[in-house]
């Protein structure tokens, strides 16, 4: 009973343990309450049957206590099982969160692809050195010319809608004709570079778009270029003509202020 009572699953247990000890002292009690007195003195016949009624007195006392120990167990038992049921659900609650968290990464990180994908197409040419090399009259839709080195490379008359040459080096380069439509200029060196009777309507340029050998007949129209850059560009003689292909004016479509 006293390992009963010192085992560390009744530590854990007050309740438990309250109803063990008052089963305890009723027992103690009882046994202790059933030794006669060495000083009192009772008729033999008296004295045997106040005894008997003790010892069966005591006997339910003791079945009682044994109940009640019973019910002590089955608490704890119950408790163990409740703590045990607690746990492995907040095992399973983890479970799920940590499921629901790489659900949420895996859905996030397709997003991003997603979005890097229509932005530059993946690597593709990416960092590459593709200088001289003739891209004319070909289907580069949505590809990635990041960082590249092109110098006196041609996309003459092909279509290049979307594609990204952010930070190339494309000096002397050949658009003529090109469809650079939503394509982007950002940060690159275009240096010479012949932009005669392309179309760059919501193309993205920065002040390096100045450094162009030729812009007659180009579309520009819902280009994003800097205001100031802008300005600059419409004092060009080469800032005229008509597209052939959209009939947009080169002027016209730079907002220039004749």
């Amino acid at each position: 009973l006293i390992t009963h009572l010192t085992s560390p699953t009744q530590r854990q247990r007050p309740t438990a343990i309250y109803a063990t000890m008052k089963a305890f002292l009723v027992l103690s009690g009882a046994v202790l309450s059933a030794i006669p007195s060495s000083h009192a003195f009772q008729p033999p016949s008296i004295s045997h049957a106040i005894s008997t009624r003790r010892i069966s007195s005591h006997a339910d006392i003791f079945s009682s206590a044994s109940s009640s120990i019973s019910l002590s167990n089955k608490s704890i038992h119950n408790e163990s099982r409740d703590t045990s049921t607690t746990s492995s659900n907040t095992i399973s609650s983890l479970e799920k969160s940590i499921t629901s968290s790489l659900v949420a990464a895996t859905i996030l990180l397709g997003a991003s692809a997603s979005a890097w994908a229509v932005s530059g197409g993946g690597l593709d040419y990416a960092g590459l050195d593709i200088s001289g090399q003739d891209f004319s009259s070909g289907n580069y839709k949505g590809k990635d010319f990041t960082q590249v080195l092109a110098k006196g490379t041609t996309w003459a008359k092909s279509n290049v809608q979307g594609c990204r040459f952010y930070n190339a080096f494309m000096i002397n380069t050949d658009f003529e004709g090109a469809d650079a439509r939503g394509a982007s200029f950002d940060q690159t060196n275009l240096e010479g570079a012949n932009l005669r009777n392309g179309i760059f309507s919501g193309a993205y340029f920065d002040k390096t778009l100045l450094d162009v050998a030729n812009m007659e007949g180009a579309d520009f129209t819902d280009a994003q270029i800097p205001t100031k850059t802008s300005i600059s560009i419409c004092e060009r003689e080469d800032v005229k003509g008509t597209n052939p292909t959209t009939g947009v004016d080169t002027r016209e479509s730079l907002m220039c202020l004749d």
